[in-house]
C-alpha cells in the first residue's frame, strides 16, 4: 500500500507461491482469480466507506475490531508517513 493523500492509496498485490509450487507447473490463476475477486470487493468497501471518515466523529480514527489488528497498524504507518 502507496499512501498518496490522506484519501488516496494505491494498492499492490503480488502473489507469492513456495518454489515448489512454482516448479510443479500447478496452474495458480483459479487461487489468483479467487484473491484478486476478494480484493476487489474489499476495495469497494473502503472506496464507499472514505467519504464517511471526513466526518468529525473520526478525528481521531475510527473504530477497529481486534481481528483486523493489521488495520490499526496501517493506520499508524499512513499517519507517521503523512506527517500526521
Amino acid at each position: 500500500m502507496y499512501p498518496m493523500a490522506a484519501d488516496r492509496t494505491v494498492v499492490e498485490c503480488d502473489w507469492l507461491y513456495l518454489p515448489h509450487v512454482v516448479d510443479s507447473g500447478a496452474d495458480v490463476e483459479r487461487s489468483v482469480e479467487l484473491f484478486h475477486q476478494v480484493n476487489q470487493k474489499d476495495f469497494d468497501a473502503c472506496e464507499r466507506t472514505q467519504p464517511g471518515m471526513e466526518s468529525r466523529a473520526y478525528t481521531k480514527g475510527g473504530v477497529l475490531v481486534p481481528i483486523e489488528h493489521h488495520i490499526g497498524a496501517f493506520h499508524t504507518w499512513l499517519q507517521a508517513r503523512l506527517g500526521a
